[in-house]
C-alpha cells in the first residue's frame, strides 16, 4: 500500500484554506490501530506545518499479536465432540481431513501429525496416558493448542465403559467387540487410607502414568480410571484377549461380561492395596483378595461345560456374593462419574502441572 503524505495544521493561523489544499490520508485503508487523532489547533505543540508519513497498517500491534499465536484452523468446523451421551447419541463425529486446513511445515502441522499418529497406533486413549506420550516426545504447547489438537481428531463420551477416554473420530467402540481391551477399569482408595494420598498430593508428589499401570507404586490420588489394555497384569491381559460373549456394548461393563468386569476391578484393587507403604491396609487387602478368588472361581464356572457346573459346590454362594458386591462396586462407579463430570468441557490439566 502506498504511503500517504499530508500536512497537519498545528496552529489556528494556518487557516482552513491550507487544510483544504492538504492531501488527506485514505482512512478506509487503515486498520483500527492506525487511525491518527489530530489535536485541535490551539492544543498543538508546534506552530508550523509538518510532513508526516503514515506506514502501512501491516505493522499494527494487533497483527503482531496474531503472528505470535499458533496457527489456528479458521475454516475447520467441529461437530459436538465433548461429553457425547453414550446411550442416546447414535452418530459419532466424523473424521476430518485436517491436512486441507493446516499449512504443511508449520508447527501446528507437525504437532497435529504426532497426535494423529498416536490415534492410528490405537483408537482410544486415556487422557493422562496421551499427555505423557506427548511429553516423552518433548512436545509442549498451551492448553488451548492441546485441546484443539485433540478435538481435531478425537471425541469422548460423558459416561459408560469409555468415559472421558479420547476416541478417534470415525471409530465407534460400541460397534466393535475388540474395543473391550480399551475399556476403563476404576480404582478407588478406601476412605480410611485417603490421608496418605492427601498428604502426598499436598506435597506436590506425582507418579508417572506408566509406573501406575505397571503397579510399581501405590497411587497418590484417591481415584483413577485405567485402561485395561495398559495394565501390566497377566490375569487382566488374559481375560481381555478372550472373545467377547456379549452381544452388545452395555453402559455398565461394555463388551465385558459383568462377572469378568467385576473380577478385573478386584484384581486392580488387590494389586494396589498390596503396595500400600504404611500400615492400615491389611484388612482391606485380605477382604479384596478373598472376593477376587471367589470372582475368578465364578468366572471359571460360567465358562465351564454343564457337567462341571453341576459338580460345583459353591455356585449359589458365589453367585449371591457376586451380585451383592457388584451392586456396591457400581455405586462407586456412579460416585466417580459424578465427581469427574462436567458440562461438556474437558478439564485438561495444565501442560506442565498435571499430577496423578
Amino acid at each position: 500500500m502506498a504511503d500517504y503524505e499530508h500536512v497537519v495544521p498545528v496552529h489556528a493561523d494556518v487557516g482552513r484554506k491550507r487544510w483544504k489544499n492538504c492531501k488527506k490520508p485514505g482512512l478506509m485503508d487503515l486498520g483500527p490501530d492506525d487511525v491518527m487523532m489530530l489535536p485541535p489547533p490551539l492544543f498543538s505543540l508546534k506552530d508550523v506545518p509538518e510532513n508526516i508519513v503514515l506506514r502501512p497498517p501491516s505493522t499494527s500491534s494487533s497483527r503482531k499479536k496474531q503472528d505470535e499465536l499458533p496457527e489456528t484452523h479458521p475454516k475447520m468446523t467441529f461437530e459436538p465432540a465433548l461429553g457425547i451421551d453414550f446411550k442416546d447419541v447414535e452418530e459419532i463425529p466424523k473424521e476430518i481431513n485436517w491436512k486441507e486446513f493446516i499449512t504443511e511445515g508449520t508447527p501446528m502441522w507437525e504437532w497435529q501429525m504426532v497426535v494423529s499418529k498416536l490415534f492410528e497406533e490405537q483408537p482410544i486413549w486415556p487422557k493422562y496416558s496421551l499427555i505423557e506420550r506427548l511429553l516423552d516426545k518433548n512436545l509442549k504447547f498451551t492448553y488451548q493448542t492441546l485441546k484443539r489438537l485433540l478435538l481435531t481428531v478425537g471425541y469422548y463420551f460423558s459416561g459408560g465403559p469409555f468415559q472421558k477416554f479420547w476416541i478417534r473420530k470415525g471409530y465407534d467402540p460400541r460397534k466393535d467387540p475388540d474395543s473391550r481391551r480399551y475399556q476403563s477399569i476404576g480404582f478407588r482408595v478406601p476412605p480410611e487410607l485417603k490421608s496418605y494420598c492427601d498428604a502426598n498430593t499436598a506435597k506436590g508428589l506425582k507418579h508417572r502414568w506408566e509406573d501406575l499401570c505397571k503397579f510399581r507404586f501405590f497411587p497418590y490420588r484417591n481415584q483413577y480410571s485405567f485402561q485395561v489394555y495398559e495394565l501390566d497384569d497377566d490375569y487382566i491381559q488374559q481375560e481381555i484377549q478372550k472373545p467377547s460373549k456379549q452381544t452388545s456394548c452395555i453402559y455398565e461393563t461394555g463388551w465385558l461380561s459383568p462377572h469378568v468386569h467385576y473380577s478385573l476391578r478386584l484384581c486392580v484393587k488387590v494389586r494396589f492395596l498390596s503396595l500400600y507403604p504404611e500400615t492400615g491396609a491389611e484388612k482391606f487387602l485380605k477382604a479384596a483378595s478373598e472376593k477376587f478368588m471367589k470372582s475368578k472361581r465364578l468366572c471359571i464356572y460360567k465358562d465351564a461345560p454343564k457337567p462341571v457346573q453341576e459338580e460345583h459346590q459353591q455356585t449359589n454362594e458365589d453367585h449371591e456374593t457376586f451380585k451383592n458386591n457388584e451392586a456396591s462396586e457400581n455405586q462407586v462407579d456412579v460416585e466417580v462419574d459424578e465427581l469427574e463430570s462436567d458440562d461438556g468441557e474437558e478439564e485438561l490439566d495444565t501442560w506442565n502441572g498435571f499430577g496423578w
